[in-house]
């Protein structure tokens, strides 16, 4: 493909994955204590980055041959992530970050078998993409800055999940899984935890059935 032609290919990637995010902001998730200082943190400094890392694709003429495609997957995959967690909650919405409210249920399945917080990995790929298109290290300070509201945001519904009936459980969930990206030493620690209690669940079994 012609070098020439990736401004425009990934400017209108990084497009759809802020029309999604915007959508989903709009229709998806609850408020149920309205836009809180959170939100509205999230909102403006969403809006200011996305200018400015739609600026710097679309100035950025010659798109290295290395960085183009790797920012394209990358907003593929937040795309891909985004709709897989979007759809794995269809049938329970989720609260918007930084909203009070305690949770009533814990969602263990598609992507949050690996990662805690799906959705806020997909949007950290996002901002990782445009810096890596560019290459324009100003646009660094935005992921972390992103990174740090997406940290705390994540940490304050752990926090709630710790202070609910769901506790325990939860406790378990994140023994074994990650909180933006896979963990492979908890992911290995968990599967020898199940294969040990399977180990010793099929002993039990075999004892029970040779008593007389």
């Amino acid at each position: 493909m012609n070098f020439s032609g990736w401004p425009l290919i990934l400017a209108g990637l990084l497009l759809a994955c802020l029309a999604s995010f915007g959508w989903a902001m709009r229709n998806f998730f609850s408020r149920p204590a309205g836009n809180t200082r959170g939100m509205k943190l999230i909102s403006t400094c969403g809006t200011a980055f996305a200018v400015l890392h739609l600026s710097g694709i679309l100035w950025t003429p010659a798109i290295g041959s290395y960085r183009a495609p790797a920012a394209a997957t990358l907003y593929v995959c937040a795309l891909g992530l985004f709709y897989w967690a979007l759809r794995t909650n269809a049938a329970k919405p989720l609260s918007a970050a930084f909203s009070p409210d305690v949770p009533v249920h814990l969602m263990e399945h598609g992507p949050y078998r690996l990662v805690r917080h799906p959705f806020y990995s997909s949007y950290l790929l996002t901002w990782t993409a445009g810096t890596i298109a560019t290459a324009w290290f100003w646009l660094l300070p935005t992921v972390a800055v992103m990174v740090v509201v997406y940290v705390r945001a994540a940490r304050m519904e752990e926090e709630k999940f710790s202070q609910s009936p769901l506790a325990a459980t939860y406790q378990r969930y994140r023994s074994r899984t990650g909180l933006f990206f896979p963990n492979p030493v908890k992911m290995l620690m968990a599967r020898r935890t199940g294969d040990e209690i399977e180990i010793k669940e099929a002993h039990a079994t075999g004892l029970a059935q040779h008593r007389p």
